[in-house]
């Protein structure tokens, strides 16, 4: 799992903040709506850093009702925070 995570990150370090990734996520057992959280999740904390080509994204209602996007959406922001920080 560490190993998938790790891999995720390097892929999406190496395309910016695309939504690419999604049917790659999917296809590793993620949950759809894990899977949106975790995507806009990385583009704000990419945004937050400064990523140039990153826009802060969340479905505030999402967010609030469904614990999966939550999940999603926090993890994608700290990764995304934590890989960008060093590069920003």
């Amino acid at each position: 799992m560490k190993k998938l995570l790790i891999g995720l990150v390097i892929a999406c370090l190496a395309a910016g903040c695309a939504g690419t990734h999604r049917k790659t996520l999917l296809a590793a057992g993620y949950h759809p709506q894990y899977v949106d959280g975790y995507l806009d999740g990385y583009s704000a904390g990419c945004h937050a850093v400064g990523h140039p080509l990153c826009r802060y994204v969340q479905d505030g209602s999402r967010y609030q009702q469904d614990h999966r996007y939550k999940n999603g959406w926090q993890d994608g922001y700290s990764i995304a925070r934590t890989d960008y920080a060093v590069v920003w």
